[in-house]
């Protein structure tokens, strides 16, 4: 064994590298990367549909709203990572925890369009943004070759 194997390794290190238990708490840290994927990009165009759709509201019920092909993967609270969809406050009078309200930022609804790129990949640890990293990509290129982005585009979402 070299020394430096005896060398005790920074916990930045460690989340940065397989992950580890941490030495005061023992909850287990890693920096997760995740990149998007058409799942997340048909949630997010669902979301940019119906916020459309809901004018003059500000919010989409997405539990009473979403097809199951959206609540079923769950991808879309994903996208505020890259900063795409927001939740709406919670209102304390609700003992749940969320209200289940989204709607697109500015930035999502660019990208919906195709106005804008975005780094493919994100970085987190502890469920926050550490940084992004990959190519950027548009909307489109989050489907599979032979994906028909007008056909997703005028899909009513229908389970």
């Amino acid at each position: 064994m070299d020394d430096e194997d005896n060398i005790p390794k920074t916990w930045d290190e460690i989340i940065h590298g397989e992950g580890g238990h941490c030495p005061v708490c023992q909850r287990w840290g890693k920096v997760y990367g995740r990149s998007i994927n058409k799942t997340m990009a048909r949630s997010l165009i669902w979301l940019c549909k119906a916020w459309a759709a809901n004018a003059p509201k500000l919010w989409v019920d997405v539990p009473n709203t979403a097809p199951r092909s959206v609540i079923r993967t769950n991808q879309l609270p994903t996208l505020a990572w890259w900063g795409l969809v927001e939740r709406c406050p919670k209102n304390d009078n609700n003992k749940t925890k969320y209200s289940g309200l989204w709607r697109p930022t500015q930035k999502g609804l660019d990208f919906y369009t195709g106005a804008i790129k975005i780094p493919n990949k994100v970085f987190t640890y502890n469920n926050m943004v550490e940084r992004y990293g990959g190519v950027e990509v548009f909307i489109h290129e989050c489907f599979d070759n032979h994906f028909n982005y007008q056909e997703v585009m005028q899909s009513n979402f229908d389970d």
